[in-house]
């Protein structure tokens, strides 16, 4: 990462990334597009909540003949603003690609005190796939701390947490209310 980016308010990986991995706490955090922030706002974080694109998906899908599909995603998180920034960056291009709208990525607070996470293992596509963005930029906040990235990661052989702990996936499977979200602003 440079000097101007990500922003200074979103910037943490490096500091919590210890040999281990990264640590976790109560406080979690959620990347997200600005036309998003509204409903989530009012009706919390919902598996699959992106409606909007989900219904251009499946509309695509059936334009070129392909079978649609229901998906039941979780709400997905990470234990970094910075890694949560990643992910606000990849929904908000989508969403500026199918709407043609100028969101912006935004990062999301949660508070689960009491509430479980569980590793997203299901990230198992992502860790083994050549050349993946998220994967590289991994490896780069890995290399800034000083810290060697687990190389020929085989999703069969590794434990679930080195998902969460690793590679910073993971999600709750449960809505998260409105009440415990805020928007990550500068100070």
């Amino acid at each position: 990462m440079s000097d101007t980016f990500p922003p200074q308010f979103l910037k943490d990986a490096v500091d919590l990334l210890e040999k281990d991995g990264f640590r976790t706490s109560d406080v979690w955090y959620h990347g997200t597009a600005s036309g998003l922030a509204e409903s989530i706002m009012t009706q919390g974080l919902i598996g699959g909540g992106d409606t909007e694109t989900a219904q251009r998906e499946q509309n695509t899908l059936g334009t070129i003949g392909n079978r649609q599909f229901a998906a039941a995603d979780p709400v997905y998180l990470t234990q970094s603003r910075e890694l949560a920034l990643y992910w606000a960056i990849e929904t908000t291009h989508r969403r500026n690609m199918f709407f043609q709208k100028n969101e912006f990525p935004l990062v999301l607070r949660v508070d689960m005190t009491g509430v479980e996470v569980k590793p997203d293992a299901g990230a198992a596509a992502i860790a083994i796939e050549p050349g993946n963005n998220y994967m590289e930029a991994l490896k780069l906040t890995y290399k800034e701390a000083g810290i060697d990235f687990p190389e020929d990661i085989n999703p069969m052989k590794i434990d679930r947490d080195f998902y969460l702990k690793k590679l910073g996936m993971a999600y709750s499977a449960d809505a998260i209310p409105a009440e415990r979200l805020s928007v990550v602003r500068p100070d």
